[in-house]
């Protein structure tokens, strides 16, 4: 029996099989797993000890790019009324100092507030009251997005 092969096999090339398993894109991928979940254990806890802060959401927000620089002035209400400047609980009466301290030590004279959408306005407006009698006379609340409403067919 006469045996045709393609042009492009040889014809004394032999049919094997592949019975082995590589390795490499095992373990290169079981490293990426663990490099992931050590990445996210070792990041450092939310906004407020472990609360998160849910700003609130409006329609047309105003990017504001320098509240991301390191020495921003940043102050965070949680739900529960307490006070965050930088990653220190405070009390409110304590944000005056700690306000002009922060920009004679070279930041911008503006104060990004971040409240969450569920504090009450009282404690809002005593935190913004503390903000003035700094002396800052920008002040910024930090929002979120308002996702379009998506149209139904």
């Amino acid at each position: 029996m006469i045996r045709i092969s393609p042009a492009w096999r040889p014809a004394n090339r032999v049919n094997r099989l592949i019975c082995g398993i590589d390795g490499a894109p095992f373990t290169i991928a079981m490293l990426v797993v663990v490099f992931v979940l050590l990445t996210v254990e070792l990041t450092p806890p939310t906004v407020c000890g472990g609360n998160s802060v849910d700003l609130p959401r409006v329609g047309n927000p105003i990017s504001m790019p320098k509240s991301r620089r390191w020495d921003a002035i940043e102050i965070y209400i949680n739900r529960e009324g307490k006070v965050m400047f930088g990653s220190d609980f405070v009390r409110p009466s304590e944000l005056p100092s700690r306000i002009r301290k922060s920009i004679s030590q070279g930041s911008e004279a503006k104060v990004y507030i971040k409240s969450d959408a569920r504090a009450k306005y009282g404690w809002v407006k005593e935190v913004l009251d503390e903000v003035r009698a700094s002396g800052v006379e920008k002040i910024a609340f930090l929002v979120d997005q308002r996702k379009a409403p998506t149209a139904v067919p």
